[in-house]
């Protein structure tokens, strides 16, 4: 049995992932440039990056303020359409560009507090460069999502499991890393090796970034269909054509102002407001590894059975009590984290392997870069309004708490409560409206699947109730039988 289970695991990869044609290969570069993605994220990303700035005494206002500034950066892909066109072949000044954005990103933030001590000054200059990262990397970011792209497979099934492997294989390694560098960062803590380490760690990243960049460059690059001169309105003009296709993407706006709406934030709050230490909080996110493991054949079942629209409805009307329960966590109930973690972390299943494929189902084939660019600018700039209203929220209080039900609050605990209210939206609007959303050949397909499971149903049901009428007619000839 287990050998038989392991055998078709096997076979299920090598149909994905291979070397013997272009996609195949493709999409294996791609593997693993998410599994380098997935290690020195860690590093530059999540709780090490508040740790990163909190050694330079960043208040959680300041700390908004910077979370914020990559989003306005990002609305410059507005302008990448009209960049990438005149690059037949894009490989070369794609990679350059990624190489740029994370020596910006990673090396000079680094470096520059080195150079400026004053705080003012290094805000400034944290401000700066984020924004000149960013906003370059904007032209050309855009274009790797088309490259790669191409390497998707067609066929609902496949590409379900495309991305489920991707992401299983990602979190494992990312999880990995995470717990080997908590413990490691705990364990000196207050001490000066825990800033040697943080500050060595986003060195390291640096470096895997050229690995993944090398790797990158591997894969094929197919032309680019040819599309007429474009002109910068019809950035915004050209994806209103396409009904559904703008459903998806109002949905995705929104998203974004949610996702963001205290991203970051949080993280400074369990840090420094709930005092928890680095392995505690990235443990809650290795929990999501193992759930994602354990529990994606079954999302993908509810994914075939509900379609990805409504999956990702249905998951956030169950999230919702979760962000009502974090609003009453102090640090005298600190141990709410865990169970609500692992709630959230079995949910950020369902809504991530849904969420991956949102933007893919009526993305139009003829300029998907220019609607990929109206993608990008308008989730950056969701985004960035969502984090500047969490961050103005959170600024109301700051660090400081106010006692509220016998319990000290920090202004950044309201924005679960108002998370919750707009999760509850969503999740409505999704599960009720999702064939607003959804592509009509994946309608017939699920209501095809419906109808068949209906028939199946009804026939176990008349099947029980057949055995249960011949049971009890058996019972009375018996008893009959008896008295005779």
């Amino acid at each position: 049995m287990l050998k038989r289970k392991i055998r078709d695991y096997i076979l299920s990869l090598s149909d994905i992932y291979n070397t013997h044609d272009d996609h195949a290969k493709g999409r294996l570069v791609s593997l693993g440039s998410s599994l380098l993605t997935a290690f020195y994220n860690v590093f530059i990303t999540g709780i090490f990056y508040t740790g990163f700035l909190s050694m330079y005494d960043i208040s959680i206002t300041d700390f908004g303020i910077i979370t914020f500034i990559p989003y306005i950066g990002n609305c410059f892909s507005v302008f990448s359409g009209l960049v990438l066109r005149r690059f037949k072949k894009r490989k070369k000044i794609l990679l350059i560009a990624k190489i740029y954005f994370y020596a910006m990103y990673i090396l000079a933030t680094t470096l520059m507090p080195q150079f400026i001590l004053e705080k003012a000054g290094r805000m400034y200059a944290f401000i700066i460069i984020l924004f000149l990262a960013h906003s370059v990397y904007a032209l050309f970011s855009p274009g790797l999502t088309t490259w790669f792209y191409n390497f998707y497979p067609m066929e609902n099934e496949r590409r379900t499991r495309y991305i489920a492997l991707n992401q299983i294989f990602s979190s494992i390694t990312s999880s990995l890393i995470l717990i080997l560098s908590s413990f490691i960062t705990d364990a000196v803590a207050g001490s000066p090796y825990q800033k040697t380490i943080i500050l060595s760690m986003r060195y390291l990243a640096f470096i895997l970034v050229l690995i993944d960049v090398f790797i990158q460059s591997r894969a094929a690059e197919y032309p680019y269909p040819e599309s007429a001169k474009l002109k910068l309105r019809q950035v915004f003009i050209l994806p209103f054509r396409y009904r559904k296709f703008m459903y998806c993407i109002a949905f995705m706006f929104f998203w974004n102002f949610l996702a963001n709406f205290n991203n970051g934030l949080w993280s400074y709050h369990l840090l420094n407001h709930m005092h928890f230490p680095y392995l505690l909080i990235n443990a809650m996110s290795v929990m999501y590894t193992f759930i994602l493991i354990s529990t994606q054949g079954v999302w993908r079942r509810i994914l075939r059975r509900y379609s990805w629209i409504k999956t990702f409805g249905l998951t956030n009307l169950i999230w919702v009590p979760t962000e009502i329960l974090y609003f009453f966590m102090s640090v005298d109930r600190g141990w709410m984290f865990v169970p609500l973690s692992f709630i959230q972390n079995l949910l950020s299943v369902g809504l991530n392997l849904s969420y991956a494929n949102i933007l893919y189902l009526n993305l139009p084939q003829e300029d998907s870069t220019t609607h990929i660019a109206f993608y990008s600018i308008g989730c950056n700039l969701f985004a960035f309004l969502g984090l500047m209203l969490g961050t103005a929220v959170s600024s109301i209080t700051g660090d400081t708490p106010v006692m509220l039900l016998g319990m000290p609050v920090y202004s950044v605990q309201y924005t679960t409560l108002m998370r919750a209210a707009a999760q509850l939206t969503v999740g409505l609007v999704l599960t009720l409206g999702w064939k607003y959303f959804t592509p009509e050949a994946d309608i017939a397909e699920i209501d095809k699947q419906a109808s068949i499971t209906r028939v199946h149903r009804e026939a176990t049901r008349k099947a029980i109730r057949q055995f249960i009428a011949a049971h009890r007619f058996a019972r009375r000839n018996s008893k009959r039988t008896g008295s005779i």
